[in-house]
């Protein structure tokens, strides 16, 4: 068996230190070659963009940015994490640098493959040596990137950057997918936080609270369900929130409106007497329950007894809320009202109980009404939802209304005419009248538009007349009547420095309130249509 001959530690740190640069030869290379893989997969996915709605100018600037990082470090990981053992190194450098064989006979000889005598290791080993001094290191493997890598690399960047620059006719998509899901989750949001109002509202029925949170599960899961979707579509969101709208309007009482106004009205007339401050100030801070208990409080038998003055004083403001609540609240006004027949009457008994049904009546009519506000409420969000959904996805709000429920304009008809139909504002076939009202903006001269005023019916179809106060019903005929004077400081304000703060009215009491279904991007329109 040959004896083996160690070579020199100096012939081994030589080759490490050639192998280190080796390494990073080649990682000028492979890094550059790397960046143009990663570049240029990302070039399919840009001409893929402006076929398809798939990425955004910015999404695609940083993945074209992360896959190009990732060539790179797969070029360097190739260069630096694949072993290179001393043997392979030596047989690379004899090759590269002309060396003969020298390294890999040195190293065979020194691991004993190959048979030598001590005299003549000795001898390879310096002759290998020597060879190795002669070698200009940074002239056989110099630090320098592969010109053919670095101008395919700018050749992809400049084809990548005017994909980028010019106008992708998918970014309006991709803008809208991303408003629509953002209007959605925001939805979502305040879905869930009415959810848990409607839950803890002490007003509502059962039958009711399930009927609203059934409504606004469904509103929210189907919005869910269409962010969980790759694309977020408007319509269908807007079909959700419509479709929980349609639910919610079968809970409407088109009476409690009435009512509440009743109820305010009542307010106002009972505020001037000290006997019946208390219910006043309830009804008007919307606490019907503190109104009927202050109400019911005269029906009961503690407390001083009032006097003969104090009695009639009440029976009064008593009747004055009934004749407030006579037309939107009939049973309460007949209950108010027997209470003051029998206070006029000297009846305590039947006064006590007439006032104690009253009380319970305007607790329930209180109940009626906070329920409605809530319907309303639910309904005026839900609303708000589907009008942001459908702003953001540029469709319009209007467009899941209700069959039957047609188009509407806030200054044309349907045809496109103007209103009425006609030239003019004249309505056809009809005895319409042009009023001519002020025929130009005082601010900007520029003229108004022409007013139709239409006939008007009452509830038995019969025509109303609209003439002026102090018409023809007060003895003082229209046309013999000679025109007032045009009295100076009554319209010198222009109509567009008033505008502002009518249309900031307009636009909070909008926001603040219901309007029904598929109707309040009109009424916005309506109001819109009037700006100067």
């Amino acid at each position: 068996m040959p004896t083996p001959h160690p070579p020199i530690p100096n012939l081994l740190s030589r080759l490490r230190r050639w192998g280190l640069r080796l390494r990073l030869a080649q990682s000028l290379v492979c890094g550059p070659w790397g960046a143009v893989a990663g570049l240029g997969s990302a070039l399919p996915l840009a001409a893929a963009a402006r076929v398809w709605p798939l990425l955004t100018v910015r999404d695609l600037t940083a993945l074209a940015g992360l896959l190009t990082l990732a060539g790179v470090a797969v070029g360097l990981a190739v260069v630096w994490l694949r072993p290179r053992r001393l043997p392979r190194l030596a047989r690379i450098f004899d090759r590269r640098f002309g060396l003969a064989e020298r390294l890999t006979t040195a190293l065979e000889i020194g691991a004993g493959r190959l048979p030598a005598t001590s005299s003549m290791a000795r001898a390879q080993l310096a002759d290998t040596l020597d060879a190795a001094a002669a070698v200009d290191l940074r002239a056989v493997l110099p630090l320098r990137a592969s010109r053919r890598a670095l101008l395919a690399l700018g050749a992809l960047a400049a084809v990548l950057a005017l994909s980028l620059w010019l106008p992708n006719p998918q970014e309006d998509t991709l803008a809208q997918r991303a408003a629509v899901r953002a209007a959605a989750e925001r939805q979502i949001a305040e879905l869930e936080a009415t959810r848990e109002q409607v839950a803890q509202d002490e007003g509502l029925t059962e039958a009711d609270r399930q009927a609203l949170l059934e409504a606004l599960d469904e509103a929210t899961a189907a919005l869910e369900e269409s962010l969980d979707e790759r694309r977020a579509t408007p319509e269908e969101a807007v079909a959700a929130l419509s479709e929980a709208e349609r639910a919610l309007v079968q809970l409407q009482d088109p009476g409690a409106s009435g009512v509440q106004a009743g109820l305010e009205r009542a307010a106002g007339e009972m505020a001037d007497s000290e006997l019946t401050r208390d219910i006043a100030e309830a009804l008007a801070r919307g606490d019907y329950g503190a109104a009927a208990r202050a109400l019911a409080a005269y029906g009961g038998t503690q407390g001083e007894p009032l006097t003969r003055e104090q009695e009639l004083d009440l029976a009064r403001q008593l009747a004055e809320a009934a004749e407030a609540l006579a037309e939107s609240d009939s049973d309460l006004a007949q209950q108010l009202a027997q209470a003051v027949d029998a206070i006029e009457r000297g009846d305590v008994a039947e006064a006590r109980r007439a006032i104690g049904e009253a009380a319970q009546r305007l607790d329930q009519a209180g109940e009626d009404v906070q329920r409605q506000q809530t319907v309303e409420r639910t309904l005026a969000q839900l609303q708000e939802g589907r009008e942001q959904i459908a702003q953001a996805g540029g469709a319009e709000a209007g467009s899941a209304q209700p069959p039957g429920q047609g188009q509407a304009d806030g200054r044309t008809g349907q045809d496109g005419g103007q209103a009425g139909g006609a030239p003019g504002g004249q309505a056809p076939g009809g005895d319409g009248v042009v009023s001519p009202g002020h025929h130009e903006d005082a601010g900007t001269g520029a003229p108004y538009d022409e007013v139709y005023v239409p006939d008007r019916f009452d509830e038995g179809g019969a025509g109303v007349d609209l003439g002026r106060e102090g018409a023809e019903g007060d003895g003082v005929p229209v046309d013999d009547a000679p025109l007032p004077i045009p009295q100076g400081g009554q319209a010198n304000v222009p109509y567009r420095e008033v505008y502002a703060d009518y249309a900031a009215q307009a636009g909070a009491a909008l926001e603040g309130s219901y309007v029904p279904l598929g109707m309040k991007q009109y009424v916005r329109d309506y109001f819109s249509s009037l700006e100067p």
